[in-house]
């Protein structure tokens, strides 16, 4: 990362990579070959979505991706901070569906290609309201692309689904967004901040090294409740601490009185801070790539550990078709020898072959043939004597 021939040579190494995993195949169903398959999946995403996209233009602009649990509000924020409707925020969960990543309209050639999420198609315009989702519905395919003015040119917002999310396909779309993010911003809630699932995926985050930033949204703000405030905002950021995420910025968000949202967006006041921040990083240089180098160092350090199930399942595929070729060409090599020593020693002119070769010999046929052919032969040694023609 240093210069540009070692961020070369970096990036070459990680292309080899990539064409490896792309090429690995684990056919034989051993104890490590799901968690082998897995890996390399998980491999490739991480390849394709963030590492080759970042080494490759370290300069694109910062993507923020914002993640957390189901009503946590994340929708609502990201409208809120740009100051439209980009996203559809709802009662009906989970809301967000397919993956919506708003950018300023100045930035809008870095995402309309495949550069990062390239399985993922380009789609436009707002999303369509659903029904409910089942558990089993298939994952979403595309990303919906919406340029706004109120995104800071450097910076791009992804509104992600749940990351636990009663659809199985949204919370395996969520890990993946959050794997090609440069920043995540978490979003929970007060009642809400503690819960597994999120916190497994910061934890690994942190060991990552990725760079995070936590919003603690819809935090009670009638009388009394500053106590409440101070008691939450400490006890998140003790865990916080205690997760490896002590430096992550910590902003808050109060719950807005019904009736008190316009259009359905929190009040600016409620979102500066976090805004504020956003602009400022996006409108840092130095600080975008403190960021980017903090988020790819760790994402590289990762990634050795992440390959260790793939490499040990590729090693135990190896093994066991080498033990299956052994075992073919031993089976090929007994029965060659078996069959020789068969033919030498008459073994196959018993039993089942010479009952048949008796019975051909026992009803007589044998010999009559073998009378008719003698006898065509004296017939055509006589007419040669006589100097007839044979008889036809």
């Amino acid at each position: 990362m240093s210069g540009a021939g070692e961020g070369g040579s970096l990036l070459e190494a990680l292309e080899r990579l990539r064409e490896e995993l792309a090429g690995l195949r684990l056919p034989l169903d051993l104890p490590d070959a799901q968690r082998g398959r897995a890996g390399a999946a998980a491999a490739r995403d991480q390849l394709d979505d963030y590492l080759l996209p970042r080494l490759r233009q370290v300069d694109a602009p910062l993507l923020a991706v914002v993640g957390g649990s189901t009503g946590a509000g994340k929708s609502t924020l990201v409208n809120s901070l740009l100051r439209e409707r980009v996203t559809r925020a709802g009662a009906l969960r989970p809301t967000t569906r397919a993956p919506v990543l708003a950018h300023h309209p100045d930035d809008a050639a870095w995402f309309t290609g495949d550069r990062v999420l390239p399985a993922l198609a380009r789609t436009t315009g707002a999303e369509e309201p659903s029904g409910p989702a089942r558990a089993d519905a298939p994952a979403a395919t595309s990303l919906q692309l919406v340029a706004s003015a109120g995104v800071p040119a450097g910076l791009a917002l992804l509104d992600a689904p749940d990351v636990d999310s009663v659809v199985d396909a949204n919370r395996a779309l969520a890990a993946q967004l959050l794997g090609a993010a440069d920043l995540w911003v978490f979003v929970t809630t007060a009642a809400r901040y503690a819960d597994a699932v999120p916190w497994d995926l910061l934890s690994g985050a942190a060991r990552r090294g990725a760079s995070v930033a936590v919003v603690l949204d819809r935090v009670p703000a009638g009388p009394g409740d500053d106590a409440v405030l101070r008691e939450v905002r400490a006890d998140l950021a003790g865990m916080l601490r205690d997760g490896g995420l002590g430096a992550a910025p910590l902003f808050s968000v109060l719950e807005t009185a019904p009736g008190a949202d316009v259009d359905g967006l929190l009040p600016a006041e409620a979102v500066e801070p976090l805004r504020r921040w956003l602009a400022g990083l996006a409108g840092d240089a130095r600080q975008r790539a403190l960021v980017v180098r903090r988020t790819l160092t760790g994402a590289l350090e990762a990634l050795p550990s992440g390959l260790a199930p793939v490499a040990g399942a590729a090693a135990a595929q190896a093994s066991a078709v080498a033990a299956l070729r052994d075992d073919v060409v031993t089976s090929f090599a007994l029965g060659r020898e078996e069959l020789e020593t068969e033919l030498t020693d008459g073994t196959l002119l018993r039993g089942e072959v010479l009952a048949r070769w008796q019975e051909f010999v026992g009803t007589g046929e044998f010999f009559r043939s073998f009378d008719a052919a003698v006898g065509r032969l004296r017939d055509r040694l006589g007419a040669l004597v006589r100097g007839r023609p044979a008889p036809s």
